[in-house]
């Protein structure tokens, strides 16, 4: 059985390896939390963020948009950091329209690009979402899909989604509720666009 879990894994590591974070994911007091704190105008609404080998159709990382009381990015395992969204655990906070294009400028770049979608909820059940990403703490490397789908499917109104390790079944499964609105980021820069991060 041993054997059998240590093949899995190793066939599962190509597809987790964009989930892996070299360093620490608390880092912003409950002060910078508070004061960055950005209200959005928009519907509230949960988005699943999927990062997508262009080439292969793979996702290779995932993550939520929270559309609440407040807006964040509940990242697991991510790498993004920004000097003005402060982050605990693997939520990244203040992340007003301009911050969220830079996150998705982060990931997207050639070969790759983020898929959006995006689904009108009520702010509670939002703020219900978020409190559940909080509630899970620090996502271990490569379990970014594990994480988040659990998120998701801990409510009634995301049961139909499965928790798995692969970004793109999650991606595939979410789109087939009601409601969701997708869009696409596409760039074609080398990197992962870390000179924007401080802009």
């Amino acid at each position: 059985m041993r054997q059998i879990f240590k093949f899995v894994f190793i066939l599962l590591l190509p597809v987790l390896a964009a989930c892996a974070s070299p360093t620490a994911s608390t880092s912003g007091s409950p002060a910078e939390i508070a004061n960055a704190a950005y209200v959005s105008p928009n519907p509230p609404s949960i988005t699943l963020l999927t990062m997508v080998n262009t080439a292969t159709g793979t996702g290779e990382h995932s993550a939520i948009l929270i559309n609440g009381s407040q807006q964040v990015i509940y990242d697991p395992a991510g790498t993004f950091r920004h000097s003005t969204a402060p982050r605990a655990d693997d939520v990244n906070y203040g992340m007003h329209p301009g911050l969220v294009r830079v996150y998705k400028s982060f990931h997207a770049r050639f070969g790759y690009h983020v898929v959006s979608q995006e689904m009108q909820v009520s702010r509670e059940f939002a703020d219900r979402v978020l409190a559940r990403a909080i509630e899970v703490g620090t996502t271990p490397k490569l379990f970014c899909a594990n994480s988040t789908s659990q998120v998701l499917n801990t409510f009634p109104e995301f049961a139909a989604i499965p928790t798995t390790f692969y970004p793109g079944k999650l991606m595939n499964r979410f789109s087939e509720l009601a409601g969701v609105v997708t869009t696409y980021t596409y760039e074609e820069d080398e990197g992962k666009n870390y000179a924007a991060l401080n802009n």
